[in-house]
């Protein structure tokens, strides 16, 4: 398949050992092509043909010896292997275990599964882990993800076949960051191991800086696939949600507008001016709170069927819709900036707790 550069479905009975038959076939096909290249290259060597004159002699797969310092073919695929959980992936690393592969692995997860540190690890949801997680490491105060570079070339760490409890266990032994160690195995793994809504959908795969161009991709269990890609397209913004995105909006105003005060009466008297750490003028905030009463308005105009059927509309109709709240393809990238230094000011607060959940689903929308 990889060869022809098709596609395939294969379709047994549960129990017959697909997963098992997938992964060593797989591999076997791998190291099988990596050898066929290991030994023309040797041949074009041997013929005095330098095909990669600045590699040195460590990139020739199997020829290579111990001693060489490790680097890593570009020209063969990676493995990227799929499958619906992160339980289902734990079942196929185990069988991978009890096989006679030992290929270097990789097994992406996110911040709430795979952080180790206990502020962030506090935090009461998922989006606030990301973005706290994201003000130390730019911050570099995040001392797990500060030691990822130096222990990611440890030999237990790349030879080591790990499930999600295996890197946090290995993670918390070598007090590096799992999740960042993860991203960092994934560069020199020859398969890599994930839920299949990383790689359907496009914010994740972003995320994850994944790269499907050359790569074998298998999906495990795939009969969620088609409904997994329907969910991956679409969202929903709910009246609560909008609600709360004013309410955390509103937060940001007052305390703004209190620092704003302070300011006016520590210029009287010449004293140092006061910064609640958002840099964002007063007006701007006004602006996100206008564009929320503004799109809160247009949705709360759509007319509805007496019968509580609902409406359906083509696709291109929630252009229009938020062109209505100044929601356009020339305004997203001042606005998305917006809300990130908002959502960043809320997540770095400490005290009193806000609910940011509205902002992140119309960050991720408006994405």
């Amino acid at each position: 398949l990889s060869i022809k550069k098709v596609n395939g479905i294969l379709e047994s009975p549960t129990g017959t050992g697909k997963t098992l038959c997938l992964l060593c076939s797989t591999l076997a096909w791998r190291e099988h092509f990596k050898d066929t290249i290991s030994a023309r290259k040797i041949a074009q060597r041997m013929n005095g043909v330098e095909l990669f004159p600045e590699r040195p002699m460590s990139s020739w797969g199997n020829a290579a010896t111990d001693a060489d310092i490790p680097t890593y073919y570009t020209d063969i695929p990676k493995i990227i292997y799929a499958s619906r959980t992160h339980s289902q992936l734990t079942q196929v690393i185990n069988e991978l275990k009890n096989t006679v592969y030992r290929p270097k692995i990789c097994v992406l997860g996110s911040r709430e599964q795979l952080c180790i540190h206990p502020e962030v690890k506090r935090q009461e949801s998922n989006h606030m882990q990301i973005y706290m997680c994201r003000m130390k490491v730019m911050a570099r105060a995040c001392h797990f993800y500060n030691n990822v570079e130096e222990k990611s070339t440890e030999k237990e760490l790349i030879e080591s076949i790990m499930d999600i409890e295996d890197l946090v266990k290995n993670g918390n032994k070598h007090r590096a960051c799992p999740y960042y160690l993860s991203r960092s195995l994934k560069q020199q793994a020859d398969i890599i191991f994930m839920p299949y809504n990383y790689l359907l959908d496009s914010k994740s795969r972003r995320a994850h800086n994944l790269d499907l161009k050359g790569t074998v991709v298998i999906l495990d269990e795939a009969h969620n696939v088609e409904k997994l890609c329907e969910e991956s397209s679409s969202f929903d913004l709910t009246p609560y949600d909008l609600a709360s995105a004013m309410d955390a909006v509103n937060v940001v105003l007052e305390e703004q507008a209190k620092v704003v005060q302070q300011n006016e009466i520590n210029a009287e008297f010449n004293m140092e001016l006061a910064s609640s750490g958002l840099n964002m003028e007063l007006e701007d905030i006004a602006k996100i709170k206008k564009i929320l009463l503004q799109l809160e308005s247009a949705i709360d105009a759509v007319e509805l069927p007496p019968n509580d059927s609902g409406v359906t509309k083509e696709g291109s109709y929630i252009f229009d819709l938020f062109a209505e709240a100044q929601i356009t393809f020339q305004t997203k990238s001042a606005l998305l900036e917006s809300l990130e230094q908002i959502l960043q000011f809320l997540s770095g607060r400490t005290g009193v707790f806000v609910n940011t959940s509205g902002l992140h689903k119309l960050s991720d929308i408006i994405q």
